[in-house]
């Protein structure tokens, strides 16, 4: 008995022992609207090493100060630099900014390895201490120009020509994002100026404005995010006429549930090549009002409709982005049963490409727009082609 529970022992120790030992590091990168894990093994003697047989049941990845659970990557792929040297890339399209995760390896042949404190570079510096004003400036204000992977959603200066209708444009909209608990607030203001050329007459102008807010939460069931929000928008038109300026307010409500299916695609998405994001599909439902006198209308969002919003952005070959985005409406009043709204982006991200220019600290992007159909609240025909510069208001 006592030589059998020797021999046990022994063999449990020699097996230990033959499980090497391995360190690794890592880094959340992102890049065109993709965010990923990227990270590197080194064996006992601190060399570069890549484990064998890696599959994404190999790794758990856990959002540090998240209770919601652990997830899996799905997908990993190891990838070789020009210069020497190797990585391991994990894909997931939970992945998001303004977080930390750590990772758990279970690599065949090693001892487990956790990897702490992988954080997304432009919020969190690791083990950095930090004075009160910065804490403050870090958590409460920066936090709000930040944006968790939408490539459609972005806060934005920008100015266009209207090649349809010999007219130019120029807006400025600020969407500062609050989240904390799991809801996200995020007020919105736009500001901007039509010009119509008139031939010989010159030109007249329409200002804009609107402002709202909305409230929005989301959750991952498997690989599927589920969310809702709803909202409020105002907005008031002015334009100048040969009789005298005129004022139209609309105002709308709106209650929107949205799947999302980013995570779908990482098996397809490639770094630099392809890159499939904010792919969504929304059901809602709007109350809406117009009124040309009084500022909050008088029949109290007297109209009504249900509506179906799909979006998709595709970045391909680094710098292209194509992004599109349908939203279906079916009013219960008006002449018209069934109206619909198409918007199509493309644009070229220069401003990670093309070298600073002496007192410049980024490039503009390049954007072509096109749209048309009848959209929320008017319903009224538009037709619009443009080319115009955009520039972000952050980096990141």
């Amino acid at each position: 008995m006592k030589r059998t529970l020797a021999a046990s022992f022994f063999c449990i120790l020699a097996a230990t022992a033959c499980r090497a030992q391995i360190s690794a590091e890592g880094a959340l990168f992102y890049e065109r609207g993709h965010y990923w894990i990227e990270l590197a093994f080194r064996n006992e003697a601190g060399r570069d090493t890549i484990p064998q047989h890696l599959v994404p049941a190999a790794f758990e990845i856990a959002k540090v100060g998240d209770a919601a659970g652990a997830f899996k990557p799905s997908r990993v792929e190891v990838v070789t630099f020009e210069g020497g040297g190797s990585a391991v890339i994990l894909s997931s399209g939970k992945l998001e900014g303004r977080a930390c995760y750590r990772v758990t390896c279970k690599p065949e042949g090693f001892e487990p390895v956790v990897i702490d404190s992988i954080c997304d570079p432009f919020f969190f510096t690791p083990g950095a201490e930090e004075c009160g004003g910065k804490a403050l400036f870090r958590k409460y204000v920066a936090s709000a120009f930040q944006k968790d992977g939408d490539a459609y959603t972005l806060n934005q200066f920008k100015y266009e020509y209207d090649f349809s209708d010999e007219r130019s444009s120029s807006s400025l909209c600020i969407e500062p994002r609050f989240k904390t608990h799991g809801v996200a607030f995020e007020p919105s203001f736009e500001q901007g100026a039509v010009a119509y050329a008139l031939g010989r007459r010159g030109t007249t102008s329409t200002d804009k404005r609107s402002f709202g807010f909305s409230v929005s939460t989301a959750a991952w069931v498997q690989d599927l995010r589920f969310g809702i929000s709803g909202g409020y928008r105002h907005d008031r038109s002015v334009f100048q006429g040969t009789a005298g300026d005129s004022a139209m307010y609309t105002q709308s409500l709106t209650v929107e549930g949205r799947i999302r299916f980013d995570n779908l695609f990482d098996r397809v998405n490639r770094y630099c090549l392809s890159v499939f994001k904010g792919v969504d599909l929304g059901f809602g439902y709007a109350w809406y009002q117009s009124d040309d006198g009084d500022l909050w209308g008088s029949s109290d969002f007297g109209r009504t409709t249900p509506f179906v919003n799909l979006r998709a952005t595709w970045t391909f070959l680094y710098g292209f982005q194509l992004s599109y985005s349908l939203r279906s409406c079916w009013p219960a009043s008006g002449d018209d049963e069934f109206t619909e709204f198409h918007s199509l982006r493309f644009r070229l991200l220069l401003r990670d490409v093309l070298p600073a220019q002496a007192g410049k600290a980024y490039h503009p992007d390049i954007e072509f727009a096109f749209d048309t159909g009848r959209r929320l609240p008017l319903f009224e025909r538009e037709k619009k082609v443009s080319i115009g510069f955009t520039f972000e208001l952050y980096p990141w």
